[in-house]
């Protein structure tokens, strides 16, 4: 029988949850609601109860992770949560949810559901085992023995949990399956495949703890017939739903990735080996692939001006035909394949999904071999970062609203009541920034609430070095960097550089380390190695005084407690390039709709991004720190008033006296409260 309080409406419930008697406080004696707290919490009752869509913007530090979970928890249905990152999936599964349900007093059964790419495949891992080592790689064979030791005993197969993974990136090809290459039920350990225990697990549970692209995955699943595991449940909460933005570039254009294009020439390779041997001559196949995938990138890296997104073909002088070369080798490579791997369908269960893989591959390289242009536009982009790490792509039609609000809604699939919540969603009442762009603003029963910080933040500050030359000046990144190496010495540490292109992060890297003193840490977090930037920041150990130099998205998402950091640097004002052809898109509707096109588009994506930077350093009111803009333009341009709002509540400094008394403030800061460790 349920208790007297749970027939109360779940507004009435709420209300008595965080009174100054109620079990909260109970529970955690120091606790007390904040306003801008209370009234999130209120709004997603509402939305509960009434079903709709509510977007909602909290300052930083607000505490919206439990105005939304505990409405959630005392309505007591069944709620999918995604969030932007798997350090925050583990959060919200091991900390915040758990910790509520204990002080509700209140059973509650939590799944995290990630993506198939970071499950132990014990199948692939058994394989490569039982392949035994190449001539020179013993070393790597025995990590793999290792792995599969461990993967066989552990409940879950998370990568996450078993540091030989982070330690050796090369192994994931054999560590991992794919939506691609998974055999399912064929598979030989379907039984005991962790990819399906997970879902299994995600099916019993009351909230599902997921991850944005894991929601990209399940939507492009549904249209194939198939799920990615993601329950249909009536409730979608999206934490930090800024990022959806990202995903809206993807949702419907076809990608062909390097990791992607080479991990199938390796299964290939993988036939000449298995039940299929001698059927084709897998091995030379996949050499021929190899070399021609190798040969794409070379030509890409010598015709790609920048880094990011751009049209094909590229500016640069014979890049097209340099790139249209590799292409056609690398497409006359997969037609091989494909023929192979018809003629010998039957002898192995992976050959059906290698076959699909390579016509996949091939529908996106036809778009560098299409003529360009014409009323359609360019026929493929590409997603330039090194040559490891870039991605073709095909696009799509225009997307309508439909589609955007497919992805931010789960639309046609039984939910009645979402939630968007961040610290970054718009700077008007309407949240138009994030409404507009994922097509919410015909909804019915859209709620927007959008909480102004209550007065200054008395911790933060911020700067723009008046000297710095502009950020086009050769000479930009190592004086940025001189200032940096200058500043966090006064600190002691917890620094963290921001750069808006992976090349850009590796020269100031390099200067830093030429600029600290030796004993000194310099680490660079890009990709999966930022992990290991990030426990630095954490263990905070004053004999080892670290700075973090990130691109990418560790703009955003981070989370580093109990004021771990003290000063955040941005190299210079996160413009998205103007030839970026998804810009581009944008930028022309805001003109078919009569807006500001840079003001609209541009300059509100920079504000936006600017917050999400300084988000990084102060996560609470008691949080103290210096944010830093590296680009004069902010002191100079017409628009800097504009951008200067998202920073409107922090302390400005003028010059480097004020800023040198701000640091020394906070260097006492932190003596005054790092514990004494011992010799």
């Amino acid at each position: 029988m349920p208790e007297t309080t749970d027939l109360l409406p779940l507004h009435e419930r709420l209300r008595a949850a965080l009174c100054a008697d109620g079990p909260l406080a109970a529970a955690w004696p120091h606790w007390r609601v904040q306003a801008p707290q209370a009234r999130m919490a209120e709004a997603v009752a509402a939305v509960l109860e009434q079903g709709g869509t509510l977007l909602a913007q909290l300052p930083t530090g607000s505490g919206k992770t439990l105005a939304y979970l505990l409405p959630l928890l005392l309505w007591g249905g069944r709620v999918v949560v995604a969030t932007s990152t798997h350090v925050l999936q583990h959060q919200l599964a091991t900390r915040d949810l758990p910790r509520l349900a204990q002080a509700l007093a209140r059973p509650l059964r939590v799944a995290v559901l990630k993506g198939r790419g970071r499950y132990a495949c014990l199948q692939r891992l058994g394989e490569a085992v039982q392949r035994g080592p190449r001539p020179g790689e013993w070393e790597r064979h025995a990590r793999l023995r290792e792995g599969l030791a461990w993967a066989g005993a552990s409940a879950e197969g998370d990568l996450d949990e078993w540091p030989g993974a982070a330690a050796d990136p090369s192994l994931r090809a054999a560590l991992v399956s794919t939506s691609e290459n998974c055999l399912r039920q064929a598979c030989p350990r379907w039984a005991d495949c962790h990819v399906e225990r997970a879902r299994r697990r995600a099916a019993e549970a009351d909230v599902v703890v997921i991850n944005h692209h894991v929601w990209l995955s399940e939507l492009r699943a549904r249209r194939q017939g198939r799920s990615a595991g993601v329950p249909r449940h009536p409730v979608l909460v999206f934490d930090e739903a800024h990022a959806l933005h990202e995903l809206a570039r993807h949702w419907h254009t076809q990608r062909a990735e390097a990791w992607a294009v080479a991990r199938f020439w390796s299964d290939l390779a993988e036939l000449a080996q298995g039940p299929a041997r001698g059927s084709a001559p897998w091995a030379g196949l996949a050499l021929q692939g190899d070399r021609a995938w190798r040969s794409l990138s070379r030509a890409l890296q010598v015709a790609a001006p920048r880094e990011g997104l751009q049209a094909w073909p590229l500016a640069a002088e014979g890049a097209g035909a340099a790139g249209g070369e590799a292409a056609r080798e690398l497409g006359l490579a997969l037609q091989q394949a494909h023929r192979a791997l018809q003629a010998a369908q039957g002898s192995d269960a992976r050959l059906g999904a290698l076959s699909e893989r390579a016509v996949a591959i091939a529908r996106v390289l036809q778009g560098l071999l299409a003529p360009a242009g014409g009323e359609t536009g360019p026929s493929a982009w590409l997603d330039w970062q090194d040559p490891q790490h870039w991605t073709l792509v095909r696009p799509g039609p225009e997307a309508d609203e439909d589609q955007a609000r497919e992805l931010a809604t789960g639309a046609n699939a039984g939910v009645r009541a979402v939630v968007h919540t961040s610290a970054t969603l718009g700077d008007e009442p309407g949240l138009r920034w994030h409404r507009d762009a994922l097509g919410l603003h015909s909804l019915t029963g859209l709620r927007a609430l959008h909480v102004a910080p209550e007065g200054p933040r008395t911790g933060a500050a911020w700067h723009v070095p008046p000297e710095l030359p502009e950020p086009a000046d050769p000479a930009h990144a190592e004086a940025l960097a001189r200032q940096v190496a200058r500043w966090a010495v006064r600190l002691g540490g917890r620094a963290l550089v921001l750069c808006t292109t992976r090349r850009a992060a590796e020269r100031i890297a390099q200067a830093l380390a030429a600029e600290l003193p030796p004993h000194w840490r310099v680490l660079r977090a890009v990709g999966e190695g930022g992990r290991a930037a990030w426990d630095a920041l954490r263990r905070d150990d004053p004999r080892t005084p670290t700075v973090v130099v990130a691109s990418g998205a560790f703009w955003r998402g981070l989370d580093v407690p109990d004021n771990g950091l003290k000063l955040v640097v941005v190299d210079k004002l996160p413009f998205a390039p103007p030839d970026d052809p998804w810009v581009q898109r944008r930028l022309a509707r805001a003109r078919e709709a009569g807006a500001d096109a840079f003001e609209t588009v541009q300059l509100a994506d920079a504000a936006m991004a600017l917050r999400q930077a300084a988000g990084r350093l102060i996560r609470s009111p008691e949080d103290r720190g210096l944010f830093v803009v590296g680009d004069v333009r902010l002191r100079k341009r017409a628009y800097a008033l504009r951008l200067s709002a998202a920073l409107a509540d922090w302390r400005w400094l003028e010059n480097e006296g004020e800023v040198a008394d701000w640091l020394d403030a906070l260097a006492l800061t932190r003596a005054s409260t790092t514990p004494h460790r011992g010799a």
